[in-house]
């Protein structure tokens, strides 16, 4: 799953926030970060991805509802929540495998909101398959 984000979102290279600070700012949704969403989300996605064996399990879940949120998005002029609208094909499908990635994970109980997020970006990748 590492991988394919890193290829998928060429800004993970550039880690511009630090797990300590995504650690103290566990909420996307409430905690926007001062970088753009399309590089601050597949940072806090690659954390859940590599520290999913930690006890921080809130960071999972608030970036799993905040990505629920944004896929639910319809207004891209809205500079808080359009991490949709700045997704490629690629991307939308790996955060679509991030999600399946954390339904099949063991550690994780959350299957309803799973379940959502994981309608919701296949209604984003049917609306991308149609556009093109």
């Amino acid at each position: 799953m590492r991988d394919k984000l890193l290829k998928a979102f060429p800004s993970l290279l550039d880690k511009e926030l630090s797990d300590e600070y995504i650690e103290n700012h566990p909420n996307l949704m409430w905690d926007v970060p001062e970088i753009p969403l399309n590089r601050a989300v597949p940072l806090y996605v690659l954390w859940c991805v590599e520290h999913h064996n930690k006890d921080e399990y809130l960071i999972v879940d608030d970036t799993i509802s905040a990505l629920n949120k944004y896929a639910r998005e319809k207004d891209s002029s809205t500079g808080n929540l359009s991490f949709k609208q700045s997704c490629n094909k690629t991307q939308v499908e790996v955060i679509l495998e991030f999600l399946e990635w954390c339904k099949n994970s063991a550690c994780l109980d959350i299957e309803s909101m799973l379940s959502r997020g994981i309608k919701n970006w296949n209604a984003v990748h049917q609306s991308l398959k149609l556009g093109s």
